[in-house]
């Protein structure tokens, strides 16, 4: 070899050596994953789920989630996803992990928050355009980096430190949390009281009483710092239609007899009084009616009931934007036999407002009329104000 060849087959050796080094972090291996998915509480193979590789990488200032490689555990519970490499130049990739039981697509959530994004924002699994995996168990992410879980509502994420012949509990959904006490391990067993307390928290919402049970379930949850998120998801649930759940009629309550009588000091009620309806979720029921005729009405009466609602109010506290506020004056007073009111004077409008438990109520005159004094009496006899008199 002459001294030209030499120098020649010494450099491209440099540059296949320097190729190699650099491939070794510019490629990223994504070893591939097995293992077997059993029912927490009964040990049982589980068939027929789905399970995802997912992968996140950078994107600008973003984080983009895909799905690399999917199967369905077979009829013996076991799966294999076979691996890739990541050619990763500009150091893009972020992380992979293992979504056991999710709709096939896998991409209700980000990073390792997969399984539970799903469970948090759909716990019932219906809502439209959400696929879902199998309904009788609840999702899973599973993590083989430490740390995965950390800011991931842990009984949705599962750490394991081998891809290989991994043992995987799925928690079924129960009717109730007693199933959960049958499992052995007392993570796994943890982890099942909270799901199905949060699921629970959903299942029936139909009533206001019904409503008021499922928030303490989910306030069952504080330790797990999900009260929260519990509640404004049951909120959400109760009212909004775009879950696949049938949505009760809202009907009116029956008037309390003497909340609204066929009249006052000579005015007669108007065929607009009416209650209802109750709110499942908070329970708040307004009641109203007009008293005058049906040319013009002189007088509205609102009592508003409010389960819960502050029983204390400073004068200032209450001022109503009516067209005249600008120029109203809002005054504590004190009415014999009947307690501490705020009284709202503008110069077109009159109004007197009070807490009667966990009832507002608030009597308003469009104009000044002899009865004034007569309404808020007999108000104040039928709900005595329960505000403080000083």
């Amino acid at each position: 070899m002459n001294r030209f060849n030499r120098k020649t087959f010494a450099l491209a050796a440099v540059i296949a050596c320097s190729f190699g080094f650099v491939q070794l972090f510019v490629i990223r291996v994504i070893p591939p994953t097995c293992g077997v998915v059993l029912d927490a509480i009964t040990g049982k193979p589980v068939p027929n789920v789905n399970v995802l590789l997912q992968v996140s990488t950078y994107e600008g200032w973003g984080v983009h989630t895909e799905v690399r490689h999917r199967t369905s555990t077979n009829r013996l519970g076991l799966f294999f996803l076979r691996g890739t490499f990541q050619w990763d130049p500009l150091f893009v990739l972020r992380g992979t992990w293992v979504t056991v039981n999710e709709d096939r697509d896998g991409m209700t959530g980000g990073e390792q928050s997969s399984a539970a994004t799903q469970v948090l924002y759909n716990p019932m699994s219906n809502r439209r355009g959400w696929p879902v995996g199998n309904k009788a168990y609840f999702p899973l992410t599973v993590t083989f980096r430490r740390g995965g879980c950390d800011r991931v509502w842990d009984a949705t994420c599962e750490y394991k430190i081998f891809r290989i012949a991994s043992s995987i509990p799925l928690i079924p959904v129960l009717n109730n949390t007693d199933g959960c006490r049958q499992i052995a391990n007392s993570s796994v067993q943890g982890r099942c009281s909270q799901l199905n307390t949060y699921r629970g928290a959903f299942v029936h919402v139909d009533t206001y009483e019904d409503v008021q049970r499922s928030k303490e379930l989910c306030r069952q949850l504080e330790a797990a710092g999900l009260s929260k998120i519990c509640l404004d998801q049951l909120a959400s649930y109760v009212a909004n239609p775009a879950y696949d759940r049938s949505i009760k009629s809202q009907v009116g309550e029956p008037i309390p007899d003497g909340m609204f009588p066929e009249s006052i000091a000579g005015l007669p009620v108007m065929n607009n009084k009416h209650c209802g309806p109750r709110l499942e979720f908070s329970g708040r029921m307004m009641c109203a009616s007009g008293y005058g005729s049906q040319m013009k009405q002189l007088v509205a009466v609102y009592i508003e009931e409010w389960p819960g609602s502050a029983k204390s109010i400073e004068a200032t506290d209450w001022r109503p934007q009516y067209t005249d506020h600008a120029e109203s004056r809002v005054n504590a007073e004190i009415w014999p036999g009947g307690g501490r009111i705020l009284h709202y004077q503008g110069p077109m409008y009159n109004s007197f407002f009070w807490y009667s438990g966990e009832k507002h109520v608030e009597v308003f005159f469009y104009h000044s009329i002899p009865q004034r004094d007569q309404f808020v009496s007999y108000y104040l006899e039928q709900f005595p104000s329960t505000l403080p008199a000083s």
